[in-house]
């Protein structure tokens, strides 16, 4: 009963059982009521000669010689009337072929102008009884009763019974083992995607399922598992290359501060010397905290754990706070950073979560703008406005750009594009991109990054602008 195949040719049996059982009693009960009733033409015949006898005389109290002659030709009979309202037998057919105790019994069959007909007695002696109420010419009631002996009637039924007991278990186990061969056929393809699938583990989820030809319930049950293995073999190795960057990436600071700490205590400094290793460290410790609270959001919202609001938020506020913060020089360069922002946009999120949206992508644009080759003067621009029902906010800086071949692995955790979008050591851990796209997600909206013809790269994003400014599109 542990295999699907043999519970399969089970239910098959019974439900087959059941169906041949319902079957035969169906053909059995319509032979046999056949068979009966081809004598009942007779009987109805016989009882209307028996009538025509009976009216000879005024009443049947007496039959005259001549009158029992008649019946007596006609068949085994028993005729029954009242005499002071008590019924009694004042005719009997002299052959009745032992048939006359199972007339007798009947004798208070129907009344007034009922009729009908009965079958009586143990099978292989069954009679067939035709039952008829009649009124002499006196108006003494009376009944005629009519038999005829079914003769072979009984011995087709007990071999139609034999033949129904005999063959329907033959047949339903047949059909069982049948049945039990087809399910092991068709679920022969199951059992081998099951051994194949057992084979792959985590180091070989580059193999794939043999897909069937049929385009069947199995061969969808193949592809969807071949589907799910494709997207475990991206997932381990999102997590591989995850867990290593996140290593290199956190390895990079320790080893530096490592590296102070050991020269610090190689000999005895001064008071100022001592001073600049403990920046150096703290700097570190700064890089590494920044990376840590990156990965713990990243982590959060892989992990569905960071729940978002849904409020109305100024868009074109929160980019010119951010602006405002973020202005003046960066990393030594005169960087020229402003907000355009021609009317209110109002959009439905998390005003904490959008503010490190705009953050991000500010901070990055600030990180590559400017290029001596083409653009001496730095410059970023945030633009926030709104068309066809969503807030559109724009980043773009005159930067070098982004290779073409890598802008689609721009919001990848720890990617960086190359070094001419790395200044020194200040690039960054490659997380506030990926930060960025998370938040856009969250909020229902898409994230797009192109790089400018003039130079530089575009980031836009568009979000859903909330219920109530749903108005007449702003330029």
């Amino acid at each position: 009963m542990g295999t699907l195949r043999l519970r399969l040719a089970l239910w098959h049996a019974c439900v087959l059982s059941v169906i041949l059982a319902v079957f035969a009693g169906l053909i059995y009960g319509v032979v046999r009521d056949q068979l009966i009733r081809h004598h009942d033409s007779h009987l109805i015949e016989t009882a209307r000669s028996v009538s025509q006898i009976l009216s000879q005389e005024p009443d049947c109290e007496t039959l005259t010689d001549d009158q029992r002659k008649q019946l007596d030709r006609l068949g085994p009979l028993v005729l029954v009337h009242e005499v002071g309202g008590e019924r009694r037998t004042f005719f009997k057919s002299s052959d009745r072929r032992n048939m006359g105790a199972a007339l007798e019994s009947r004798r208070q069959a129907p009344r007034g102008d009922d009729q009908g007909f009965e079958t009586l007695g143990p099978e292989a002696e069954s009679v067939r009884v035709f039952s008829q109420a009649y009124k002499a010419r006196s108006g003494r009631p009376g009944i005629i009763q009519v038999a005829q002996d079914l003769g072979d009637v009984p011995l087709p039924l007990a071999s139609l019974r034999w033949a129904l007991l005999l063959m329907s278990p033959i047949a339903v186990a047949l059909a069982g083992l049948g049945g039990y061969g087809l399910a092991r056929n068709a679920l022969a393809p199951v059992a081998e995607v099951t051994r194949l699938a057992r084979e792959i583990e985590a180091g070989s989820l580059n193999r794939r399922l043999p897909s069937p030809r049929t385009h069947d319930e199995i061969g969808g049950l193949v592809t969807t598992l071949n589907q799910m293995i494709a997207r475990l073999e991206a997932a381990f190795e999102a997590m591989r290359r995850f867990t290593a960057d996140a290593s290199h990436e956190l390895r990079g600071p320790l080893t530096t501060m490592r590296g102070a700490v050991d020269v610090t205590l190689s000999q005895p400094r001064q008071a100022d010397e001592y001073r600049q290793a403990l920046l150096s460290v703290g700097q570190d410790v700064d890089r590494l905290q920044a990376i840590t609270a990156d990965l713990l959001v990243l982590a959060r919202a892989d992990a569905g754990r960071s729940p978002l609001e849904n409020a109305p938020v100024r868009l074109d506020v929160v980019a010119s706070e951010v602006v405002e913060m973020l202005g003046g020089p960066t990393e030594g360069r005169q960087v020229d950073l402003h907000v355009v922002a021609p009317a209110a946009v109002t959009v439905s999120g998390d005003e904490r979560w959008l503010r490190q949206l705009v953050f991000n992508l500010v901070h990055n644009a600030l990180k590559f703008a400017g290029d001596e080759a083409r653009h001496p003067h730095a410059e970023v621009v945030v633009r926030v406005n709104s068309e066809r029902g969503h807030a559109v906010l724009s980043v773009s800086d005159n930067g070098p750009g982004i290779p073409e071949d890598k802008i689609s692995h721009i919001f990848e955790r720890f990617y960086r594009a190359d070094s001419a979008r790395t200044r020194g050591d200040h690039g960054g851990a490659g997380l506030g991109l990926s930060i960025a796209a998370w938040i856009v997600s969250a909020h229902g909206g898409e994230i797009q990054v192109q790089n400018r013809v003039e130079g530089g790269c575009l980031f836009t994003i568009r979000l859903r602008l909330a219920e109530s400014t749903h108005g007449p599109e702003r330029a």
